[in-house]
């Protein structure tokens, strides 16, 4: 293996020198300003001559990409002001590159500001993407050359594809056999849960290597199985001979244990020895108890150990050997079936899976990586490779360290081996702590060891005071392989910036050591505590220290720097969501009031459920089942007696029954969300929230549920489809918009797990739990993972190598251990508290566990020793508290281990007494326009009155120009519109479409179901002009539907509005009567299509006009339309089409590009009309709407219209 390359360092002057093309790898340790060179090397491209759409950025989260969007844009702005207004500052590449510019022409300054300027007007254009965004872009732009599927449905992920495929596999192995081999079957697969769960890890990873190859088919295996029969058979009659000698054996023999949990135990061995007589007397010899191994030589073995009791020949001899090499052999064929099997399901899930995919033109989020380098692998893959290139001749991958093959494959395959390109590839392979998630450091290894890769590192720390950063350096510093891959992943000594550096910590005024560890104690016997105990001690010592902190900033005699210390400056940081609820309980006793931040999703809270039990009642009114589940919600707060009182009490029970059908019905009328406020208020739920402890929390939790339920039911309306859909989010994994909300953003200390803290920094930080340990023994035939000496990932389903495979499985997680504890040390600025010492749980007195701060303060292991014997590597630590001393001396002062504080028996007074405080109304004291408002058509047009046409007297005979007026039809319609694919079989739609949305606005769906698809059949085959176009042509890729505008206005003379509407008409109007306002317009678009290369908006109208076709002809739709002032209505869209346009289209014109206006009067719509009923059709005058738009136009302070 090569040794590590020894990057070079990129500070501030190499940054500005550094060559751009060829591909470069950087190094960031925790707080070196990565983003900050990314903007800086971005800028560089752009002075360079390249545009914001030809630099392609990678990263890997939705908020990420707009941070860095963001930086960037602020990056480019403040250079071009600064090349425009020179001017010192404390930034020094901006200095170099200052000094860099006056040194050139004036052609070439000049040339250099235009491209800034430049870039930060098409900022919008820039190629900021995901991984996977830019992957979908890429598909999309390039469907052909990457052969992606036109229009694919989109699927967040494919995970329940994959359980049906596997359960199918299951049902079709399982259903046909027989009782022995169904036994070995359910014997290595265990049940169908379990299966897919083991399956989850073969799903993860790109082509892992699985281990061990098995050449049989399951079919051949089963013969196998078969063919121990002869061989039971003879085991069978040796125990009928030899079975009293085996018991009385079994019975005398001083040498084995007598465990309570053993057959051997004096009470257990006649019962086991009964159920073995049963066995060895049936014919179902093949259908082998799982006590049997008990009556194996090894396994006699195994429990007659113990040199106190000597040992016993007969154990090993006779009817024991003849039955352990019977066993050995079962044992044989059942670890080749378990792992033919796991094999054989997986190919056949991934087949199915992708068949139903190309047949239902969808595609996972994963997919879209997998398609791409696919697409690029091809054998015509180059000219797509060349396409995309053209397109981005630069490349950064942001966090590099969290990509994983797939993700590294597509990057490869673009831009290694290329002249003239520009990859930079960022991170730090030391904060590579998403595994989890795919993230694989493994990937990063084999990028660093690529030829042609130059390596660079940022050594300078901006983020810690100069103590901190000396205290972090000599904790990973003092061993060799601090991250076990010393061969990729060194710990390169880090700087503290000399120029402003973060300030310390002082109590008193007296800088305080920047790092604390405190030491665990041993309980009274001498003996390690378990973790339980640990845990508590802890969590009471941490409250304690947060409150003397918390007081003494309150005092002004603890403080950052200059500043008191706050609450908000404090975080904790833990492993999981349990850590830190148990000490946010304990923070809470103390008075102090704390916030959670982390990846637990919403869905997996207590509100969750009981917001499910109340809706289940909600939908089923009248079951009293379902009733007493929902009195039982947390959201209630209802103890067990106040349960049992309404269900006993009849009129309570009515009460209660009465309150749950108001609720249904007004989610049947009204919808979701004015149900749910309804439930809030009726059931008090709030107030009963407020009796709880962290309130809120779960207030939070609940409108967030509310928040994603009400935007889910615009999807599935139905009662029933919502609750499928909320009852799956509760069950399965979910997307970032289901993380855990921000309960408030006071000035609170913040609980935080480490995962999601990484990227973010605080002033103080507690990680009071890096003592803990995931480690678990290696148990024969687990599923295992972990990578071989050339990276690539391997799963082992059971080979002879299985142990040895476990530790190296173990060292990775370590390895990542590791990581998590550097993440957690380098959030802090000033301050960072450890707890570490002897804890139970498998550690011996005076022996470091097998944790990150075990291989890091003790540094005895080698890394090569956690191959061979990961256990035993920890045994090689002489005395702890020497080396801990050790670590202090050597840190200059920067570290202190001080024993772990007593619990101080309650908070500081001041802090324990202090309650929240009484909320009351605050009083608005500014000032706002008493003619300020939001204003739409509606409200603009609210006392027009509305004149009929046509007669209404008699009944047309035509279902659809009779079907019921009103505004629920109106709102029926345009959902259905809305929803439809004007493309597709209208019929089939209809039929799924029209039973779930007609009930919601109170029409009986059986009743116009066939009125309703046949209308609209015909309104999308209705030609809306003479060359033939109608909404059936229209792919959803030409449709935007309700397309939602606002646009401020300052003031709106109201009378000067009429004049221009009336000139614009050339008659005489009913007139706007409305006061004069400033404000804001809003509206929204039932349509925007684009046709020909020009883009119309459309309007659908239900109004009842008359009872036959000619009451919708040309002339009366002319005076419908000025009647009801519809004029106003499409003359405000159009406005906001045009504005639109023109921020969207580069070279827009309203003359090329805007179409006309469509108001679709839809009762009258019939296709092979002789006339054209129900459609009108305005293409305003530009010169109109110029006016128009110039007399709503805000005005800035020179009198010009923006």
């Amino acid at each position: 293996m090569s040794s590590a390359k020894t990057p070079l360092i990129l500070d501030a002057r190499a940054t500005l020198e550094v060559e751009l093309d060829g591909i470069k790898l950087i190094e960031a340790s925790a707080g070196t300003g990565k983003t900050y060179t990314i903007a800086n090397l971005y800028l560089r491209h752009i002075l360079e001559g390249r545009s914001p759409a030809e630099i392609l950025v990678v990263t890997f989260t939705n908020a990420a990409t707009e941070e860095l969007r963001g930086r960037i844009r602020a990056r480019i702005y403040d250079t071009l002001r600064l090349l425009n207004q020179p001017r010192p500052g404390d930034d020094e590449f901006l200095a170099l590159l200052l000094a860099q510019w006056q040194g050139l022409d004036s052609t070439a300054q000049q040339q250099q500001c235009r491209r800034l300027e430049l870039a930060l007007r098409c900022m919008d254009e820039a190629a900021i993407f995901t991984i996977h965004g830019f992957c979908q872009r890429a598909l999309s732009d390039h469907a052909i050359s990457s052969r992606q599927p036109f229009e694919a449905t989109l699927l967040e992920d494919d995970l329940a594809l994959w359980d049906e495929a596997l359960k199918d596999w299951w049902r079709n192995q399982s259903y046909t056999l027989d009782r022995a081999d169904w036994y070995l079957f359910q014997s290595c697969l265990v049940d169908l849960p379990n299966f897919l769960a083991s399956q989850r890890i073969l799903q993860t990873g790109h082509q892992p290597i699985i281990l061990p190859a098995i050449d049989e088919d399951l079919p051949a295996l089963y013969q196998s199985w078969g063919q121990l029969d002869d061989a039971l058979q003879d085991l069978a009659s040796a125990w009928q001979t030899q079975k009293t000698e085996v018991f009385e054996t079994l019975q005398s023999s001083p040498a084995l244990k007598r465990r309570k949990a053993l057959p051997y135990h004096n009470d257990n061995l006649s019962e086991f020895f009964n159920q073995w007589d049963d066995y060895f007397s049936s014919d179902q010899l093949l259908v082998i108890p799982e006590s049997l191994h008990y009556l194996g030589s090894d396994t006699l073995s195994a429990e007659s150990t113990d040199t106190g009791r000597g040992t016993d020949p007969r154990l090993e001899t006779g009817f024991f050997v003849s039955a352990q090499k019977l066993f050995d052999r079962i044992d044989q064929i059942k670890s080749r079936f378990k792992v033919r099997a796991q094999v054989d399901a997986n190919r056949f899930a991934q087949q199915r899976v992708r068949r139903v995919k190309q047949e239902s033109r969808s595609i996972a989020y994963q997919d879209q990586l997998n398609l791409l380098l696919e697409a690029l692998l091809a054998p015509d893959g180059s000219v797509l490779g060349d396409k995309l290139r053209e397109r981005f001749p630069v490349a950064m991958i942001d966090e590099f360290q969290d990509t994983d093959a797939i993700q590294y494959g597509i990057f490869k395959q673009l831009y290694f081996n290329d002249e003239g390109i520009s990859l930079t590839m960022i991170g730090d392979p030391k904060q590579a702590i998403y595994s989890f998630r795919g993230g694989d450091i493994f990937t990063y290894i084999k990028a660093r060891q690529e030829p042609g890769v130059v390596h660079y590192s940022l050594l300078t720390n901006w983020r810690s005071e100069p103590g901190l950063v000396n205290a972090v350096n000599s904790i990973f510093g003092r061993r060799s392989a601090a991250f076990i891959y010393a061969q990729s992943i060194n710990y390169a000594t880090v700087q503290a910036a000399a120029k402003k550096p973060a300030a310390p910590l002082l109590v008193d005024k007296s800088v305080v050591t920047p790092l604390t560890v405190w030491q665990i104690p041993q309980s009274d016997k001498q003996k390690n505590l378990s973790s339980q105990q640990v845990y508590a001690l802890i969590n009471e010592a941490v409250a304690d220290e947060i409150v003397q902190l918390i007081e003494g900033g309150v005092q002004k005699n603890i403080k950052i720097g200059a500043e008191p210390l706050r609450s908000g400056d404090i975080a904790i940081l833990v492993r999981t969501a349990r850590e830190g609820n148990n000490l946010r309980r304990v923070l809470a006793k103390r008075g102090v009031r704390a916030i959670t931040i982390g990846r637990d999703r919403v869905f997996a809270s207590e509100e969750a459920s009981g917001l499910y039990d109340l809706l289940l009642a909600i939908n089923h009114y009248g079951d009293r089942k379902l009733l007493r589940a929902g009195l039982a919600s947390p959201l209630l707060n209802l103890d067990y007696r106040q349960i049992a009182q309404i269900s006993d009490d009849e009129l309570s029970w009515q009460v209660w029954n009465e309150k749950i059908h108001r609720l249904h019905l007004l989610w049947l009328q009204r919808g979701f969300i004015t149900m749910f406020q309804e439930l809030l208020q009726l059931l008090e739920i709030a107030e009963r929230i407020a009796e709880s402890v962290f309130a809120e929390r779960r207030l939070t939790n609940l409108l967030h549920l509310a928040e994603l339920a009400q935007q889910q039911s615009r999807i599935s309306p139905g009662f029933d489809a919502l609750l499928a859909w909320y009852r799956a989010q509760i069950a399965g994994d979910t997307g970032d918009d289901t993380e855990l909300r921000l309960e408030s953003d006071e000035d609170l200390v913040k609980i935080v797990t480490i995962h999601k803290s990484k990227g973010l920094e605080y002033p103080i930080v507690f990680a009071p739990y890096l003592w803990t340990c995931k480690s678990r023994p290696v148990k024969p035939g687990s599923i295992l993972q972990f990578h071989d000496e050339n990276h690539n990932a391997v799963i082992d389903l059971g080979s002879s190598n299985h142990q040895q495979h476990g530790f190296i499985a173990e060292k990775e997680r370590l390895a990542e251990d590791i990581r998590l504890a550097y993440v957690a040390i380098t959030r802090a600025r000033s301050k960072v508290y450890l707890a570490w010492g002897d804890v139970g749980d498998g550690t011996m007195p005076g022996r470091p566990a097998k944790t990150a701060l075990g291989y890091l303060l003790h540094p005895g292991q080698l890394a090569t020793d956690l191959d061979s014997n990961f256990p035993q590597a920890f045994d090689h630590s002489d005395d702890m508290a020497t080396e801990l001393e050790t670590l202090v001396k050597n840190s200059g002062g920067s570290i202190e281990v001080i024993p772990l504080p007593q619990q101080t028996n309650g908070a500081i007074p001041a802090l324990a007494t202090k309650r929240q405080p009484a909320l009351e109304t605050a009083t608005f004291k500014g000032g706002i326009p008493a003619n300020w408002r939001i204003a739409s058509f509606t409200a603009l047009t609210r006392d027009i009155h509305q004149i009929a046409h046509g007669g209404r007297s008699g009944i047309s005979g035509d279902p659809i120009l009779d079907f019921p007026a009103g505004s629920h039809v109106g709102l029926l319609l345009h959902s259905l519109l809305e929803h439809l694919d004007f493309k597709g079989n209208i019929k089939t739609q209809c039929a799924d479409l029209i039973p779930r949305y007609a009930p919601q606005y109170g029409l009986n769906s059986a009743e116009y179901q066939k009125t309703l698809t046949r209308w609209l059949e015909k309104l999308l085959m209705s030609p809306l002009n003479d060359s033939g176009l109608t909404l059936s042509a229209l792919s959803s890729r030409q449709r935007l539907n309700e397309l939602a505008f606002d646009f401020a206005l300052d003031h709106l003379a109201i009378d000067k509005l009429n004049l221009l509407l009336a000139q614009i008409s050339g008659r005489s109007l009913t007139p706007i009567e409305v006061d004069n306002f400033g404000g804001m317009i809003t509206g929204v678009i039932d349509l925007v299509f684009e046709y020909q290369g020009k883009y119309y908006l459309a309007d659908y109208k239900t109004n009842y006009l008359g009872a036959s076709l000619e009451d919708y002809s040309e002339n009366n739709l002319q005076r419908a339309i000025l009647d009801r002032r519809y004029d106003l209505q499409y003359l405000l869209y159009s406005i906001a089409l045009h504005r639109y346009l023109s921020l969207r289209i580069p070279d827009y014109t309203y003359e090329r590009h805007f179409g006309g206006v469509y108001y679709l009067f839809i009762r009258a719509m019939r296709p092979q009309q002789e006339s054209a009923y129900g459609v009108y059709f305005d293409l305003p005058d530009y010169a109109d709407l110029s006016a128009l738009d110039a007399l709503l136009a805000v005005k800035s302070k020179d009198g010009r219209h923006r």
